[in-house]
């Protein structure tokens, strides 16, 4: 039993919506670094899907923001 693809989008087709989804980024103020790089690798070979890169990234934010909030929060004393 044979199953479709999950992505049947071609190769060139993936890499210009994935130009797109980086330039887009970038726009926002996005700098590749080399772990992003490993979730993204990973999400075009197939060993993740695009939902669980998005997970990570959106987790990694929000651990982001929580840091920085607890930054600028005075300190009681």
């Amino acid at each position: 039993m044979s199953q479709t693809p999950k992505d049947t989008r071609s190769a060139a087709e993936k890499a210009r919506h994935t130009a797109s989804i980086i330039g887009s980024l970038k726009h926002e103020g996005y700098v590749p670094n080399a772990e992003d790089e490993a979730i993204h690798q990973k999400a075009e070979r197939g060993e993740i899907t695009s939902e669980e890169a998005i997970a990570i990234f959106r987790e990694r934010a929000l651990e982001r923001e929580r840091k920085a909030l607890t930054r600028k929060r005075p300190q009681p004393g």
